[in-house]
């Protein structure tokens, strides 16, 4: 079986698509094993799944605990998935799935001292940026210095992912010069 798992983790991190997403199958076999899991901006739920059940391969007995935020129905681009929808798909993978409907500055203050110890957090590039900072002082109840913390950005060559953790975080913002 660790051949399979091992044809699986080359695949993921080498040749899956997108390219941007083969560092986070990286980073989860190096850190493995990860059992806790957020997402901001579930959208289709397809990397959710992905994620999920790669993780389940290195995370021995211990189930997977995932929690997404996202505001399912009410997406402007109406591009994601329904809550229920959403919920039926991810609780099949078999882990413990957690939705909760809202922007990051709305979910986040409600459930950062109930997911401590979290050790993956993916941001997706759909998600306002304004919205994710609003959020940022919640995150040292739920990350750890070993959190991991991948936010997708757009940029001029396309998606791609920014690798933080939490003191990347908490580094002081770089003075403004006056007007």
């Amino acid at each position: 079986m660790t051949a399979v798992r091992y044809l699986r983790y080359l695949y993921q991190a080498h040749l899956s698509s997108p390219r941007h997403e083969r560092e986070i199958y990286h980073t989860i076999r190096q850190a493995a094993p990860m059992t806790r899991i957020v997402q901001v901006g579930v959208g289709d739920g397809e990397l959710a799944q992905k994620v999920i059940q790669f993780t389940q391969q290195y995370a021995g007995d211990t189930q997977v605990e995932y929690t997404g935020i996202d505001m399912f129905e009410a997406r402007e681009q109406q591009d994601g998935m329904p809550l229920k929808q959403a919920h039926k798909c991810l609780v099949a993978t078999g882990a413990k799935i957690k939705l909760t409907p809202g922007t990051a500055s709305m979910a986040i203050p409600r459930l950062a001292n109930g997911l401590p110890n979290t050790q993956l957090l993916l941001i997706a590039a759909d998600q306002d940026a304004h919205d994710i900072n609003a959020a940022f002082s919640w995150l040292p109840r739920m990350l750890t210095e070993e959190s991991v913390i991948f936010w997708e950005r757009l940029g001029n060559d396309g998606l791609h992912l920014e690798k933080l953790s939490l003191s990347d975080l908490s580094a002081p913002a770089p003075a403004r010069k006056a007007a």
